[in-house]
């Protein structure tokens, strides 16, 4: 299963309303006191933008799922989070999971951090109490009529990262909730993603350029090997989400709104990860499939044989398609250098449900598509309250480089796991002071029919038992008893080197 089941209960999501844990829970009701400065805004803009703040972290709060698999059902106290990448939306929106496998953990901690809100520090619990300042006056001259804002990463002279709202975000950009009170009575619009354009999704987008200074949305991993590998520009926010052109019809064409992000995940999962407009139309999707209770599969993703013409044209003749298509792109503050000329992925890199999607002609109509109903694989790993042993002291392994150690075993879940012999020891995961130590009990050969997948789920368990919030860290073990794959499984503290051997006793 290569659902981000990323076991983050020491994470402190304070959305003040939190989502109830079962697959049709209401949307949380978000409300947040801003950690931002303004400047150049009057009062009536003020108030504008403090109701976006709201807005955007109740977009981003719809595209985080809470898991409801046999663990959290048996243990509810250890419930979690997670961006469910074998559903249609992450699919749209980041590619198949078995190419997206390596950003994962990035994508999830951008969704995790930009849904973050508790009242007097401002957008994210991680942000602390570092500003973002606001401007309502065009400070590096890039407004313009399809301009409604941009973000001026580096600018030292302020201070704090700036983001600057244009005229035409106050003028012309239809408020959240005037743009949901409108889908709410009309079905035709629910299923297209295209009548959700508001000043919200344009907030969240720019939240997710941020990563300048004292403050970063995405990009603030501690390890470099945990970030995707796209190239960006070396002053201006070098981890941030950029604007990503890529090749449409032999035309450079940045990768804004819903066909052409849905392009993009098609042919380049690492820069998809790192696009804007892919994390904004992913929550904007998985907001609408939460309220209306559909998923809205239109526009459907732009084909990279046609002109920007015949894609356009295409978009307008979609069942829900607007009367007018909104016409807004973006500044060049935040465009990343490039463009990606990479071809579709195969059909056969994604689940046999979601393939129509991908071998259906320009001139096809879209067919539907049914997601599964629970994702991934059942969990088939030990009981948490009975036969996990939890060893965590103040010289426990970091819970945070556990996080990543455990990566691995999550990029390829349906791959037998590394033989080995009585009494030997695979290291199946390491980053700086945590270490997963699997010690062999007896041989592991072919009829070992363990997976990465029934490893990760023993790593999640003592991870869930046994971590300690107060002091950061995490250490434990359990019995492995998959037939004929004995073997006893611990997190261990390493001393910041690649671990060599077996572990002390």
């Amino acid at each position: 299963m290569l659902s981000l089941l990323l076991l983050f209960p020491f994470v402190a999501v304070n959305i003040l309303a939190s989502p109830t844990p079962v697959d049709d829970a209401p949307l949380p009701d978000v409300s947040v006191l801003t950690g931002f400065q303004y400047k150049d805004c009057d009062g009536d803009q003020i108030n504008i933008l403090k109701q976006n703040i709201n807005d955007a972290v109740e977009l981003a709060s719809a595209g985080l799922d809470y898991v409801n698999d046999e663990l959290v059902d048996a243990y509810p106290q250890y419930g979690h989070q997670q961006v469910d990448f074998s559903k249609q939306a992450a699919i749209d929106f980041f590619g198949p999971e078995y190419q997206n496998g390596p950003y994962q953990v990035f994508i999830f901690d951008a969704m995790l951090k930009a849904s973050n809100a508790y009242p007097g520090w401002g957008i994210s619990d991680w942000w602390n109490s570092r500003y973002v300042q606001i401007s309502c006056k065009d400070e590096k001259n890039d407004c313009g009529d399809t301009t409604p804002a941009y973000v001026a990463n580096g600018v030292k002279q302020y201070g704090y990262p700036l983001v600057v709202f244009c005229p035409v975000f106050f003028t012309k950009l239809p408020s959240h909730s005037d743009v949901v009170a409108k889908i709410d009575k009309d079905k035709n619009l629910q299923q297209n993603l295209a009548n959700m354009r508001s000043r919200a999704t344009t907030f969240l987008h720019e939240l997710l350029h941020i990563n300048w200074g004292t403050a970063q949305v995405v990009g603030s991993f501690a390890h470099e090997s945990f970030r995707p590998q796209v190239t960006f520009d070396a002053d201006s926010g070098k981890d941030a989400c950029k604007d990503h052109k890529q090749k449409i019809g032999g035309e450079n064409v940045l990768s804004y709104k819903t066909g052409r992000v849905k392009l993009l995940a098609q042919r380049n999962v690492a820069v998809a990860s790192k696009n804007n407009d892919n994390y904004a139309y992913y929550s904007m999707a998985k907001f609408m499939e939460k309220r209306w209770k559909q998923y809205p599969k239109f526009p459907t993703a732009w084909d990279p044989d046609k002109s920007r013409t015949e894609n356009e044209d295409r978009d307008k003749k979609q069942p829900g398609a607007p009367s007018t298509l909104e016409a807004f792109e973006g500044g060049s503050q935040n465009q990343a250098g490039g463009s990606t000329d990479d071809p579709v992925y195969p059909a056969e890199y994604y689940p046999e449900w979601y393939q129509p999607l991908v071998t259906a002609k320009f001139e096809d109509e879209t067919p539907d598509v049914t997601q599964p109903s629970k994702s991934g694989i059942g969990y088939n790993g030990p009981d948490i309250t009975k036969d996990v042993v939890c060893e965590t002291t103040d010289g426990s392994p970091d819970i945070e480089d556990c996080i990543h150690a455990f990566h691995t075993l999550r990029m390829a879940p349906q791959m037998g796991p590394q033989q080995g012999k009585k009494g030997g020891t695979w290291w199946a995961g390491y980053v700086h002071s945590c270490a997963l130590a699997v010690y062999y009990g007896e041989d592991w050969t072919d009829d070992c029919k363990a997976t990465m997948k029934d490893v990760d789920d023993y790593a999640s368990a003592i991870f869930e038992g046994c971590q300690n919030p107060g002091n950061g860290k995490v250490g434990g073990k359990a019995d492995f008893k998959i037939d004929k794959c004995p073997a006893q499984i611990e997190v261990i503290k390493t001393g910041g080197e690649p671990p060599q051997g077996n572990p002390p006793n």
